[in-house]
């Protein structure tokens, strides 16, 4: 029996409380068998048992803890529980809005989290410590029609790539619109992002024109890295950029199936990785990331998963696989390590934001 035609009854007093009766029965079923069927955590619940989670698996020593993840604005409550009315009347537009297809990531000192969601024509923002979600760019000379790439300054400045435009967008650290570099004519498929404070320079991956492009303050282009080839220092269609302490560039060399890492004036210093569906091999290589200690963190959206390598270039762990609890990926993409060790994955046929943290030798 349905909602609507329990609704549809005479309006007497039996009916009235057989149909009372009815609703109560409906709604304990419904409990009933979202319990029984869900078979994969919700989000809330992913979080609450969060420290469930270690790789590798005991007995051996955690390296890095699954934190949570980011979906929508009910990940960032105490739960996102349907009450009573939701059941009946369905949550509002603005509640359900949520990630569609996450692909870059980025977080900041303040405890925002940047998402650029090539679905939603804008900035996705969490604030973690005022428990809030905002959208910037959404109009106006700022606004974002395909985000890829974020990332920030260290004057809380915040840069967005738009593939559609062929732009960097730039926004203070309150979501206004500073100034846009690029254009048609200097930027074809721009994707990830890196600046460096200390030379006050903007890397930008372009993929289509195969090379890094290097932009000063002034929005002008100081230097490129990179041509088409499979050499030492060339690149074929490249995505994602990490930025090391030191100043050192990762650059994730997609069909070349390989990490390229070269100095901040992009001088080639080493590169490894090959082609395969072995054990520290590339097959599509989007996300990289660089913690505290030098580790390397790739993401692989066709292994639907994330390897971890020294400097070397040595495996030293590897995270995930299919799936769509804690460490499942679908089609993952985006990478962002912070200086406090916590990893940001962009997993986006999941649509959301995994969360870990790298434990290191102390914990």
């Amino acid at each position: 029996m349905s909602l609507q035609s329990i609704s549809n009854f005479p309006n007497n007093r039996y009916q009235s409380i057989f149909m009372m009766v009815q609703v109560v029965a409906l709604l304990a079923i419904i409990a009933l068998m979202s319990g029984c069927a869900s078979r994969t955590p919700s989000s809330a619940s992913e979080n609450d048992q969060a420290d469930n989670f270690v790789w590798p698996a005991p007995p051996a020593k955690p390296r890095i803890r699954y934190l949570g993840s980011l979906k929508s604005s009910e990940s960032l409550n105490e739960g996102g529980k349907l009450n009573l009315r939701d059941w009946f009347l369905g949550k509002n537009e603005e509640e359900s809005i949520a990630l569609i297809k996450p692909y870059g990531v980025h977080s900041d000192s303040l405890g925002r989290v940047y998402v650029a969601d090539t679905g939603i024509a804008g900035l996705v923002v969490f604030d973690l410590n005022k428990q809030s979600l905002a959208y910037w760019g959404t109009s106006g000379p700022g606004a974002l029609k395909k985000p890829t790439g974020v990332t920030t300054d260290s004057q809380g400045n915040v840069y967005v790539s738009d593939v559609i435009d062929h732009r960097v967008v730039i926004f203070d650290n309150e979501g206004r619109f500073l100034n846009a570099y690029g254009g048609k004519d200097v930027l074809t498929s721009p994707v990830g992002l890196a600046f460096n404070d200390s030379t006050q320079q903007l890397y930008v991956v372009d993929s289509k024109q195969h090379q890094v492009i290097v932009f000063n303050q002034d929005g002008g282009v100081d230097f490129t890295i990179g041509s088409r080839g499979d050499e030492n220092g060339n690149f074929n269609f490249p995505t994602n950029i990490a930025l090391d302490q030191s100043g050192l560039l990762y650059i994730a060399d997609t069909m070349n199936f390989r990490v390229q890492i070269f100095d901040q004036t992009g001088k080639h210093l080493k590169s490894f990785g090959k082609l395969g569906d072995g054990r520290g091999h590339f097959s599509r290589l989007k996300g990289i990331g660089i913690d505290s200690e030098g580790y390397i963190y790739t993401v692989d959206a066709a292994f639907n998963n994330v390897q971890i390598f020294n400097q070397d270039g040595q495996l030293m762990l590897a995270l995930g696989q299919s799936g769509t609890g804690p460490g499942g990926f679908y089609l993952p993409a985006g990478a962002h390590v912070d200086r406090n060790n916590r990893i940001f994955i962009a997993d986006q046929l999941n649509q959301r934001i995994q969360m870990f943290e790298y434990l290191g030798d102390t914990k």
